[in-house]
Protein backbone atom coordinates (compact mmCIF):
# COMPACT_ATOMS: atom_id res chain seq x y z
CA UNK A 1 0.00 0.00 0.00
CA UNK A 2 3.07 2.46 0.36
CA UNK A 3 3.61 2.49 -2.97
CA UNK A 4 0.31 4.19 -3.49
CA UNK A 5 0.47 7.70 -2.28
CA UNK A 6 -3.73 8.32 -2.63
CA UNK A 7 -4.32 5.67 -1.03
CA UNK A 8 -1.70 6.39 1.81
CA UNK A 9 -3.73 10.07 2.00
CA UNK A 10 -7.26 8.11 2.49
CA UNK A 11 -6.31 6.37 5.14
CA UNK A 12 -4.79 9.27 6.67
CA UNK A 13 -8.32 10.80 6.27
CA UNK A 14 -10.35 7.68 7.35
CA UNK A 15 -8.21 7.53 10.56
CA UNK A 16 -8.42 11.42 10.91
CA UNK A 17 -12.04 11.32 10.67
CA UNK A 18 -12.28 7.77 13.10
CA UNK A 19 -10.65 10.01 15.64
CA UNK A 20 -12.75 12.94 15.26
CA UNK A 21 -16.03 10.96 15.57
CA UNK A 22 -14.23 9.26 18.70
CA UNK A 23 -13.50 12.89 20.40
CA UNK A 24 -17.14 14.12 19.36
CA UNK A 25 -18.89 10.92 20.44
CA UNK A 26 -18.19 12.53 24.62
CA UNK A 27 -20.47 15.41 23.03
CA UNK A 28 -23.36 13.05 21.88
CA UNK A 29 -23.01 10.62 24.89
CA UNK A 30 -23.30 13.31 27.35
CA UNK A 31 -26.39 14.68 25.03
CA UNK A 32 -28.06 11.41 25.51
CA UNK A 33 -27.88 11.04 29.24
CA UNK A 34 -28.87 14.69 29.38
CA UNK A 35 -31.80 13.88 27.43
CA UNK A 36 -32.80 10.62 28.85
CA UNK A 37 -32.48 12.30 32.16
CA UNK A 38 -35.01 14.96 31.89
CA UNK A 39 -37.55 12.28 29.77
CA UNK A 40 -37.50 10.39 33.36
CA UNK A 41 -38.10 13.81 35.19
CA UNK A 42 -40.12 15.10 33.20
CA UNK A 43 -42.43 11.62 33.25
CA UNK A 44 -42.17 11.32 28.99
CA UNK A 45 -42.08 14.81 28.23
CA UNK A 46 -38.88 15.12 26.35
CA UNK A 47 -38.37 11.59 24.89
CA UNK A 48 -42.13 9.38 24.90
CA UNK A 49 -44.19 11.68 23.46
CA UNK A 50 -41.52 13.86 21.18
CA UNK A 51 -41.48 11.68 17.86
CA UNK A 52 -38.39 14.20 16.77
CA UNK A 53 -36.38 13.90 19.64
CA UNK A 54 -36.95 10.63 20.01
CA UNK A 55 -34.79 10.29 16.54
CA UNK A 56 -32.20 12.69 17.14
CA UNK A 57 -31.61 10.82 20.44
CA UNK A 58 -31.70 7.31 18.41
CA UNK A 59 -28.71 8.99 15.59
CA UNK A 60 -27.07 10.74 17.68
CA UNK A 61 -26.64 7.66 20.18
CA UNK A 62 -25.67 5.38 17.58
CA UNK A 63 -23.06 7.48 15.58
CA UNK A 64 -21.32 8.05 19.18
CA UNK A 65 -20.90 4.26 20.14
CA UNK A 66 -20.56 2.66 17.00
CA UNK A 67 -18.00 5.42 15.40
CA UNK A 68 -15.66 4.74 18.08
CA UNK A 69 -15.34 1.00 17.86
CA UNK A 70 -11.87 1.36 15.40
CA UNK A 71 -10.66 4.07 17.75
CA UNK A 72 -11.05 2.31 20.77
CA UNK A 73 -9.32 -0.87 18.92
CA UNK A 74 -6.40 1.64 17.85
CA UNK A 75 -6.17 3.11 21.20
CA UNK A 76 -5.97 -0.49 23.35
CA UNK A 77 -2.83 -1.26 21.51
CA UNK A 78 -1.23 2.02 21.59
CA UNK A 79 -1.96 1.78 25.63
CA UNK A 80 -0.63 -1.83 25.90
CA UNK A 81 2.47 -0.94 23.67
CA UNK A 82 3.11 2.15 26.50
CA UNK A 83 2.71 -0.03 29.11
CA UNK A 84 -0.36 1.71 30.23
CA UNK A 85 -2.09 -0.93 31.70
CA UNK A 86 -4.79 0.70 33.40
CA UNK A 87 -6.29 2.32 30.18
CA UNK A 88 -4.81 -0.92 28.30
CA UNK A 89 -7.47 -3.08 29.79
CA UNK A 90 -10.61 -0.50 29.95
CA UNK A 91 -9.90 0.51 26.15
CA UNK A 92 -10.00 -3.75 25.62
CA UNK A 93 -13.25 -4.29 28.07
CA UNK A 94 -14.95 -1.42 25.43
CA UNK A 95 -13.63 -2.97 22.20
CA UNK A 96 -15.09 -6.27 23.34
CA UNK A 97 -17.99 -4.78 24.67
CA UNK A 98 -18.90 -2.73 21.33
CA UNK A 99 -17.64 -5.45 19.23
CA UNK A 100 -20.09 -8.04 21.05
CA UNK A 101 -23.48 -5.41 20.62
CA UNK A 102 -22.43 -4.50 16.68
CA UNK A 103 -22.48 -8.69 16.05
CA UNK A 104 -25.89 -8.76 18.23
CA UNK A 105 -27.60 -5.76 16.67
CA UNK A 106 -25.95 -6.86 13.05
CA UNK A 107 -27.14 -10.76 13.33
CA UNK A 108 -30.84 -9.32 13.99
CA UNK A 109 -30.66 -6.66 11.22
CA UNK A 110 -29.57 -9.62 8.77
CA UNK A 111 -32.11 -12.24 10.08
CA UNK A 112 -34.63 -9.70 9.34
CA UNK A 113 -34.27 -8.79 6.26
CA UNK A 114 -33.36 -12.33 5.32
CA UNK A 115 -36.14 -14.29 6.58
CA UNK A 116 -38.54 -11.38 6.16
CA UNK A 117 -39.86 -11.01 9.49
CA UNK A 118 -40.74 -8.18 11.88
CA UNK A 119 -38.48 -6.99 14.55
CA UNK A 120 -39.76 -8.69 17.59
CA UNK A 121 -39.81 -12.52 15.32
CA UNK A 122 -36.02 -11.58 14.22
CA UNK A 123 -35.30 -10.92 18.26
CA UNK A 124 -36.43 -14.54 19.05
CA UNK A 125 -34.00 -15.92 16.67
CA UNK A 126 -30.59 -14.26 18.72
CA UNK A 127 -29.55 -16.19 21.79
CA UNK A 128 -28.71 -12.88 23.87
CA UNK A 129 -32.07 -11.39 25.29
CA UNK A 130 -32.87 -7.67 24.25
CA UNK A 131 -32.76 -6.20 27.82
CA UNK A 132 -29.34 -7.73 28.42
CA UNK A 133 -28.66 -5.93 24.95
CA UNK A 134 -29.50 -2.73 26.28
CA UNK A 135 -27.86 -3.61 29.73
CA UNK A 136 -24.48 -3.82 27.76
CA UNK A 137 -24.98 -1.09 26.07
CA UNK A 138 -25.68 1.53 28.72
CA UNK A 139 -22.56 0.43 30.29
CA UNK A 140 -20.75 0.80 27.52
CA UNK A 141 -22.25 4.52 27.08
CA UNK A 142 -20.57 5.12 30.85
CA UNK A 143 -17.27 3.58 29.99
CA UNK A 144 -16.83 5.55 26.98
CA UNK A 145 -17.15 8.75 28.77
CA UNK A 146 -14.47 7.89 31.38
CA UNK A 147 -12.51 6.76 28.93
CA UNK A 148 -12.57 10.16 27.15
CA UNK A 149 -11.60 11.59 30.44
CA UNK A 150 -8.48 9.40 30.88
CA UNK A 151 -7.25 10.11 27.90
CA UNK A 152 -6.74 14.06 29.31
CA UNK A 153 -4.47 11.79 32.51
CA UNK A 154 -0.75 11.77 31.91
CA UNK A 155 0.71 10.09 34.42
CA UNK A 156 4.54 11.50 35.24
CA UNK A 157 6.75 8.18 35.19
CA UNK A 158 10.30 10.69 35.57
CA UNK A 159 9.88 10.59 39.20
CA UNK A 160 12.30 8.53 40.37
CA UNK A 161 11.81 6.60 43.95
CA UNK A 162 13.87 8.44 46.53
CA UNK A 163 16.32 6.85 47.62
CA UNK A 164 17.07 7.42 51.68
CA UNK A 165 21.06 7.50 52.42
CA UNK A 166 21.68 5.90 55.81
CA UNK A 167 23.36 8.64 58.55
CA UNK A 168 26.90 8.22 59.18
CA UNK A 169 26.92 7.66 62.80
CA UNK A 170 29.88 9.38 65.10
CA UNK A 171 32.43 7.68 66.13
CA UNK A 172 35.87 8.93 67.40
CA UNK A 173 37.92 8.54 64.60
CA UNK A 174 35.40 10.88 62.58
CA UNK A 175 36.08 13.72 65.31
CA UNK A 176 39.70 13.44 65.38
CA UNK A 177 39.75 13.58 61.70
CA UNK A 178 37.38 16.81 62.28
CA UNK A 179 40.01 18.40 64.63
CA UNK A 180 42.44 18.20 62.86
CA UNK A 181 40.89 19.62 59.33
CA UNK A 182 39.62 22.49 61.71
CA UNK A 183 43.06 23.31 63.54
CA UNK A 184 44.85 22.82 59.50
CA UNK A 185 42.23 25.21 58.25
CA UNK A 186 42.75 27.85 60.98
CA UNK A 187 46.25 27.42 60.91
CA UNK A 188 46.27 28.64 57.12
CA UNK A 189 44.38 31.42 58.16
CA UNK A 190 46.59 33.12 60.28
CA UNK A 191 50.12 32.24 58.16
CA UNK A 192 47.97 33.93 54.95
CA UNK A 193 46.79 36.78 56.87
CA UNK A 194 50.03 37.69 58.52
CA UNK A 195 52.32 39.32 55.25
CA UNK A 196 48.95 41.29 54.74
CA UNK A 197 49.47 42.89 58.24
CA UNK A 198 53.28 43.96 57.62
CA UNK A 199 52.42 45.00 53.83
CA UNK A 200 50.26 47.80 54.70
CA UNK A 201 52.35 48.97 58.06
CA UNK A 202 55.30 49.80 55.87
CA UNK A 203 53.10 51.37 53.24
CA UNK A 204 51.43 53.41 55.75
CA UNK A 205 55.22 54.58 56.83
CA UNK A 206 56.24 55.11 53.37
CA UNK A 207 53.59 57.46 53.82
CA UNK A 208 53.61 58.91 56.64
CA UNK A 209 57.54 59.75 56.11
CA UNK A 210 57.61 61.92 53.22
CA UNK A 211 61.20 61.82 50.92
CA UNK A 212 63.77 64.27 50.95
CA UNK A 213 63.87 64.72 47.55
CA UNK A 214 60.99 65.92 47.12
CA UNK A 215 62.46 69.63 48.89
CA UNK A 216 65.51 69.83 46.10
CA UNK A 217 62.72 70.58 43.57
CA UNK A 218 61.08 73.08 45.34
CA UNK A 219 63.14 77.09 44.75
CA UNK A 220 63.27 78.42 48.38
CA UNK A 221 61.31 81.43 46.68
CA UNK A 222 58.20 78.92 46.16
CA UNK A 223 59.02 77.35 49.98
CA UNK A 224 58.84 81.21 51.61
CA UNK A 225 55.13 81.61 49.82
CA UNK A 226 53.89 78.58 51.56
CA UNK A 227 55.07 79.13 54.91
CA UNK A 228 53.77 82.97 54.78
CA UNK A 229 50.59 81.84 53.53
CA UNK A 230 50.30 78.96 56.69
CA UNK A 231 51.42 81.47 59.43
CA UNK A 232 49.04 83.98 58.31
CA UNK A 233 46.19 81.05 59.09
CA UNK A 234 45.24 79.31 56.19
CA UNK A 235 44.77 75.47 56.37
CA UNK A 236 47.17 73.21 54.63
CA UNK A 237 44.51 71.51 52.37
CA UNK A 238 43.41 75.14 51.58
CA UNK A 239 46.96 76.66 50.35
CA UNK A 240 46.61 75.12 46.95
CA UNK A 241 43.37 77.16 46.27
CA UNK A 242 44.22 80.56 48.20
CA UNK A 243 47.63 80.44 45.74
CA UNK A 244 46.03 79.17 42.59
CA UNK A 245 47.30 76.07 42.44
CA UNK A 246 46.30 72.89 41.65
CA UNK A 247 45.51 70.07 43.88
CA UNK A 248 48.31 67.84 42.45
CA UNK A 249 50.78 70.27 44.18
CA UNK A 250 49.59 69.55 47.97
CA UNK A 251 51.63 66.54 48.22
CA UNK A 252 54.69 67.23 46.12
CA UNK A 253 55.37 71.31 47.15
CA UNK A 254 52.54 72.00 50.19
CA UNK A 255 53.15 68.90 52.75
CA UNK A 256 56.62 68.81 52.40
CA UNK A 257 57.57 72.21 52.73
CA UNK A 258 55.09 72.29 55.92
CA UNK A 259 56.36 69.22 57.51
CA UNK A 260 59.98 69.87 57.76
CA UNK A 261 58.83 73.69 58.80
CA UNK A 262 56.94 72.12 61.56
CA UNK A 263 59.85 69.89 62.38
CA UNK A 264 62.20 72.55 62.71
CA UNK A 265 59.82 74.58 64.82
CA UNK A 266 59.40 71.73 66.85
CA UNK A 267 63.13 71.34 67.48
CA UNK A 268 63.98 74.84 68.18
CA UNK A 269 61.32 74.93 70.68
CA UNK A 270 62.84 71.91 72.31
CA UNK A 271 66.35 73.59 72.14
CA UNK A 272 64.90 76.60 74.11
Amino acid sequence: MNQFPSIRKLDQAILYCLELASSLSVLLLAFGLIASMANVLTKGSVLSDNLMMQRVWAWTQCVAIDASVAGTIIRTYHCFSEKSWAKSTLYALLSGLLLFTAAIVSNIESVQQTLNLTLDSAYTHVFVPVETLIWVRSFVIVLLIVAHALRHVQVDRSQEPLTVQPVPSITPELLSELRTLLTSTSVSEEHREAPQITETTTATDAQETPPATLLLSVSEEVRNKVIEVYQQGIPRREICSYLRWGSAKYATIVKPVLDVYEQQQQQSENEK
